[in-house]
């Protein structure tokens, strides 16, 4: 009889963060790799819709922001992304939402050096801005369950059609804007991180089941 290996005792303590354009999958991959290999998927952007659900002090300052259409402050997500790495020991997880900017990467080198340690590789979504507008602009939400649905791979239920709703940053329009400020804030993270040896591009515009065996490949997980 083969003795099964735990997957978990294979991966080890990789530090990783998933970069790119918003539409990229990063999340979606994240929660896959998580579920699969034990991974905690540290997404900054659930951790402050959280707080500021919870109504707490640092959501309600970053709820100010938010509706007035601007980033949530530096400072406050690095203070999540922090401590939810903490939380983790500085062992087995994924950033992903953080670090948005140059600025930003300062800081959490500086946050792993002080905990002893350092990232493993940061891994590159590549895909192209049309291809982000297309993807985004089919996603819908149940307005009641909250439920995500895609017109092209997770069609909404037709009985259910009078619930289901565009969010407005989905318009096409809004999704461009949203890559314009991706392209003038966090690009610049693609030279910061290769100048480190740190950046390992995979192709995102394949199907979700490619580009996860191509995140496998790189990483050598099994």
């Amino acid at each position: 009889m083969v003795e099964q290996t735990n997957p978990n005792s294979i991966v080890g303590n990789l530090q990783l963060v998933f970069l790119g354009p918003p539409g990229s999958g990063k999340g979606t991959q994240a929660r896959l790799l998580a579920a699969e290999y034990g991974f905690r998927h540290i997404s900054t952007g659930v951790i402050l819709r959280g707080e500021i659900k919870a109504g707490t002090p640092i959501g309600r300052e970053a709820k100010k922001y938010i509706e007035g259409g601007r980033l949530a402050p530096d400072h406050v997500v690095r203070i999540l992304a922090e401590n939810a790495i903490k939380a983790e020991n500085n062992k087995r997880y994924i950033l992903d939402g953080y670090p948005r900017t140059v600025q930003q990467a300062i800081w959490l080198s500086e946050f792993m050096n002080s905990q002893k340690s350092s990232l493993t590789a940061v891994i590159n979504f590549e895909i192209n801005s049309e291809e982000v507008v297309s993807r985004l602009s089919q996603r819908r939400i149940h307005s009641v369950t909250g439920e995500n649905f895609h017109l092209s791979n997770k069609p909404p239920p037709e009985e259910q059609a009078e619930f289901i709703i565009t969010r407005p940053d989905d318009q096409p329009s809004a999704i461009r804007k949203r890559l314009k400020i991706y392209d003038q804030q966090t690009r610049p993270l693609v030279d910061f991180y290769s100048s480190k040896n740190l950046l390992v591009p995979v192709s995102a515009s394949g199907s979700f089941s490619d580009v996860t065996a191509e995140i496998r490949r790189v990483l050598h997980l099994p």
